[in-house]
């Protein structure tokens, strides 16, 4: 199943009072051996603690659906652990009371687990595919334009331009009559490579529409250009949003490899990023404008449904309670109308967070640990208030 927006907010719906099995693993190929990975062994340790778990379950009918719900997920779970099969990171999310399966697989690692939970487990998917979200490479030649999709470690071809900076002209300046140009003297040379550069400059502004329109359309947060400095300076003239420059040939080689080079500037784009917003926030939210800060006020905004973008710390885990309706408490605090006793203690409020706020259509933005910082006093958590 290929993963978007769409397919995350389905999966964050998916609910069973019996329980939601939500599988991770990462396909180590490091860790190949001659008869069994290792990552393999640990998903049948970690398979082997959840049935034990629940055979302790004291509710024998939970207990006997979820035993057979495992059984049936055979070949599904066979499929995620197969050394052959693409991915290196793989999740798998299985309802017990149904006999629907959404998968997925990333070129990027997940954290290794099984969990059993009445809804799925989404939060490690979440911070998996925020560390690449959807990214445009264009690469930038003389012979013309060539543009990858990248996206949660991902890379594919999405569109090509090929130039023809006037084809007799060029066939001119390569060919049997460079000799009569020559002759003719250096200032008529140099008036024809001007004209040859105004082409070229001509077409590389044509490409700039086409970029941002596959820019728009694929959601990329970040265009890296890619090639000749002389080149990328042209097209990142007239390019808005984020854009960063990359003075390297790399046009023969394969997307995947591609990416891999453009990777450190798009994680250090990432981490611009979101310093740029926390600190927008915070600055927001301290002068009394469309900001909250902290795990209270973020939850209030949550409940409110006032939230549009939801900030959370990759590394931070928070607690608390939630009311039957669903509403969200910090730890400590008990809204009127109900009771300490009547309260669900949540000890997974990242997870109850991130799915109230693709309930109301917010955005969920994971920052990592270095643009986090600016949220270290205020819980790691803070949101952009719609109002």
């Amino acid at each position: 199943m290929r993963f978007d927006r769409a397919a995350l907010r389905e999966v964050v719906a998916i609910h069973d009072d019996q329980g939601v099995l939500s599988f991770y693993v990462t396909a180590d190929p490091r860790e190949e051996a001659a008869v069994r990975p290792a990552w393999r062994i640990r998903f049948g340790n970690q398979l082997t603690e959840l049935r034990e778990q629940v055979m302790a379950d004291e509710d024998r009918a939970r207990r006997t659906a979820v035993l057979k719900r495992l059984e049936g997920l055979d070949q599904d779970l066979g499929l995620l652990l197969n050394p052959t099969e693409s991915g290196l990171g793989r999740v798998l999310y299985a309802p017990i009371g149904s006999d629907e399966v959404w998968t997925f697989s990333f070129q990027l690692p997940v954290a290794d687990q099984i969990v059993l939970e009445s809804t799925a487990y989404v939060r490690p998917l979440v911070n998996t595919v925020e560390t690449a979200p959807p990214a445009g490479i264009a690469l930038v030649s003389r012979d013309g334009l060539r543009m990858i999709d990248y996206r949660y470690g991902m890379a594919e071809d999405a569109d090509r331009t090929y130039f023809d900076v006037s084809a007799e002209d060029w066939r001119q300046m390569r060919g049997p009559a460079a000799s009569e140009l020559a002759r003719q003297g250096a200032a008529h040379r140099d008036r024809f490579e001007r004209r040859v550069e105004d082409n070229l400059t001509r077409l590389l502004r044509a490409t700039v529409p086409d970029i941002a329109a596959q820019a728009e359309n694929r959601g990329w947060t970040t265009v890296v250009l890619i090639g000749d400095v002389q080149l990328t300076e042209v097209v990142a003239a007239d390019l808005t949003g984020d854009v960063i420059q990359i003075d390297a040939v790399v046009d023969s080689l394969p997307p995947a490899k591609i990416a891999e080079y453009a990777e450190p500037q798009l994680l250090a784009a990432r981490t611009r990023r979101g310093v740029e917003l926390a600190e927008r926030v915070k600055d927001a939210a301290l002068s009394g404008g469309r900001g909250s800060l902290g795990l209270e006020e973020t939850l209030t905004g949550l409940n409110e449904s006032r939230v549009a973008q939801l900030l959370l710390a990759e590394s931070r885990e928070w607690s608390g309670s939630r009311t039957a309706g669903g509403w969200l408490c910090p730890p400590g605090q008990v809204p009127q109308g109900e009771t300490a006793q009547s309260l669900v203690q949540e000890s997974r409020m990242g997870e109850r967070m991130i799915e109230r706020a693709l309930d109301i259509d917010a955005e969920v933005i994971v920052l990592d640990q270095k643009a986090s910082e600016a949220l270290a006093d205020f819980d790691g958590v803070a949101a952009v208030l719609r109002w």
